[in-house]
């Protein structure tokens, strides 16, 4: 079994908790190891709407730096990739793969520099926004594109080996990226519009954009982004089918991946709310009527592929 998932919050939540991975009570788990042949997991420092400026800054080097001594823990079973070859090693030796993200622009504290400073702490992807407004642009609860200032930081971002990241980000601002990236985007943790009306969700022209251009879309586990109103239960498996089947539909076979969204604040089926649980999934697909090649492509190879050209 092998597993890549683009976005989850658990940082935060150990931080928080004074956790580490082996003692952690969250949704995350490295606790089922030795049932993956490879596990890939972007780790994202959340920056929430209520912190700008230095303290934002501050915020996200001091959950960089946590994350790093859990991993210094358990050299033998972790290790944090900071280069292509660097991820392939870990995945042959079986470890468990982390690579640092940031959710959130805040992060840069309203400073174009910063791109520099977290490209040299490794930071490998960055969304733009969270859900309100900050120095780059509105996220999905508001109604404004990219600042200048944003439009600098993605350039910036591109230049400098940050993945750009428009989960989370409203519609004009996906359509000032579409006229400035010059290398394929992602939408980390988020769903399609058409199977859930929130505007956290990705219009079906927006994900066709993302397939044409060789980004990577996550399939987020919320279940308000899975259907209006909540179902939860038995009933999500369906639904995150719906999402996946209609993203096949659209050409996404090789765009799909898992956005897992664990530790974020969400509620989700049970027995999808862990690396384990969603990799299993992929058993559902395959009963369902998915090829078995695009079921290796959805929960691996689509974002190993995606990370291993773009990662310095």
């Amino acid at each position: 079994m092998k597993y890549f998932d683009l976005h989850c919050d658990t940082i935060e939540e150990l931080k928080k908790r004074g956790e580490n991975f082996l003692n952690s009570t969250t949704q995350f788990t490295i606790q089922d190891q030795e049932r993956f042949e490879a596990a890939v997991q972007c780790m994202a420092v959340w920056v929430p709407d209520s912190i700008r400026g230095r303290a934002a800054v501050e915020f996200t080097d001091s959950h960089l730096a946590y994350l790093e001594t859990l991993v210094e823990m358990i050299p033998e079973r972790a290790v944090l990739a900071d280069s292509a070859s660097e991820l392939q090693k870990g995945v042959e030796e079986g470890k468990w793969v982390f690579i640092r993200t940031i959710e959130g622009g805040a992060a840069l504290g309203g400073d174009l520099e910063k791109i520099v400073h977290f490209a040299k702490k490794k930071i490998k992807m960055m969304t733009l926004t969270w859900n309100g407004e900050n120095e780059l642009g509105s996220g999905c609860a508001g109604t404004g594109g990219l600042t200048g200032f944003g439009k600098e930081a993605v350039k910036l971002m591109e230049e400098n080996g940050i993945i750009v990241d428009c989960a989370h980000l409203n519609d004009a601002g996906f359509e000032d990226l579409l006229n400035i990236t010059k290398r394929p985007f992602v939408a980390s943790h988020s769903n399609l519009r058409s199977c859930c009306e929130v505007p956290r969700n990705l219009r079906e022209d927006q994900f066709v954009e993302l397939v044409r251009r060789g980004g990577l879309c996550g399939i987020n586990l919320y279940s308000r982004f899975l259907s209006v109103p909540d179902q939860k239960g038995e009933g999500e498996r369906e639904l995150l089918f719906r999402h996946i089947y209609r993203m096949l539909e659209l050409g996404g076979e090789d765009c799909i991946a898992w956005g897992t969204d664990l530790d974020g604040q969400i509620t989700c089926d049970p027995s999808l709310g862990s690396p384990f649980g969603a990799a299993s999934f992929g058993t559902y697909l395959a009963e369902r009527g998915i090829p078995e090649g695009a079921v290796k492509k959805f929960c691996f190879e689509n974002a190993y592929r995606f990370f291993q050209s773009y990662m310095r």
